[in-house]
């Protein structure tokens, strides 16, 4: 649905369908980039209507975005205008909620020299909470949301500790579960013990037996929520995963061969190689191996620590001994 809404100067095309993919979103920006939003005002826009909806409800949103890091277009302005055609009322889900002062990744299009975000309420702006970066990582060669979401884990001055605990970490599905378990695997070795909290949180609540962090949690922390995911209490998940290796570990792994050919499944197969689980771990090693001979980026041979990453400016690279002081901002 993209209708034209008039009002005070050339319009806005207004889309808030929920079912807009990423590579939709994508295909419909001119501009993507990371900017701090400096604020946030609703906007006079007389004759505002919206086809289908009640216009009572909604409202023109303009935020001012300084911007810091482009990944796809041009823009040689430090501050610009971003627009939203955004609704008013209560509402529930992954809308786009924002903050003044907060780093988030933009999707934007030029209408009638105006940037407006590729799509309206829905999630179309990303969190950043990596910190300060003035370029994305690796080159226009790759795909703008691998680059994407390559930067949420890079990690920046100014980054929020919690950055590893929230739902966006890939908004584009180009990494998938095995390049980002690497990475939270990375952020365990970070000097910061509440960024290494946080991305163990992350890890226990993705499950598949990604926990051998649990271990490094202290022992009173164990019992109670987590401080980064409210709804995870680690001795919880823990105790979770050693059910699924002992009751479904091993007909997950049959149902996901069975369709080894589908996009994803082999990286989702990997998972099973870093199992905390050392006899289990051993058994899907020598599984996986037979069935992937030529394959190398896994979690084998069982005897040695789980493979671990961490982003430069030339992507995601393994960490092989503690994380580098040139990266602790």
């Amino acid at each position: 649905m993209v209708l034209l809404l008039t009002g005070c100067g050339p319009g806005l095309q207004f889309d808030k369908s929920p079912t807009m993919t990423a590579g939709q979103m994508l295909d419909r920006a001119t501009l993507v980039f990371v900017g701090v939003i400096e604020r946030q005002i609703f906007v006079n826009w007389p004759f505002l209507t919206v086809p289908g909806e009640d216009s009572n409800n909604w409202r023109v949103l303009n935020r001012r975005v300084r911007v810091e890091a482009i990944a796809l277009g041009k823009e040689p302005r430090k501050v610009i205008d971003v627009y939203e055609i955004f609704a008013i009322g209560g509402a529930t889900g992954d809308w786009n909620s924002t903050q003044n002062d907060g780093r988030y990744l933009f999707l934007v299009r030029l209408e009638n020299g105006r940037y407006h975000v590729v799509r309206d309420w829905w999630r179309s702006i990303f969190p950043i909470g990596s910190g300060k970066h003035d370029r994305f990582p690796l080159d226009s060669s790759r795909t703008v949301w691998e680059r994407a979401a390559l930067l949420q884990f890079w990690v920046g001055s100014g980054y929020r500790p919690a950055f590893p605990a929230n739902n966006h970490l890939d908004p584009g599905r180009a990494l998938g579960r095995w390049r980002l378990s690497k990475l939270l695997r990375g952020l365990l070795r970070h000097p910061d013990p509440r960024l290494r909290l946080a991305a163990c949180e992350t890890l226990l609540l993705w499950g598949r037996s990604q926990d051998e962090c649990y271990d490094q949690l202290d022992p009173r922390r164990r019992t109670q929520r987590g401080e980064y995911w409210n709804g995870v209490v680690p001795a919880d998940e823990w105790s979770g995963n050693r059910s699924w290796e002992k009751e479904l570990a091993l007909r997950d792994w049959e149902s996901l061969l069975a369709r080894k050919t589908d996009a994803g499944i082999i990286d989702e197969m990997k998972l099973f190689t870093t199992v905390n689980n050392r006899e289990l771990r051993q058994k899907f090693c020598q599984l996986f191996q037979q069935e992937f001979p030529n394959d190398h980026d896994n979690g084998c041979p069982a005897d040695q620590p789980p493979p671990a990453t961490i982003v430069t400016e030339d992507g995601d690279i393994p960490l092989l001994g503690e994380w580098p002081t040139n990266q602790s901002k």
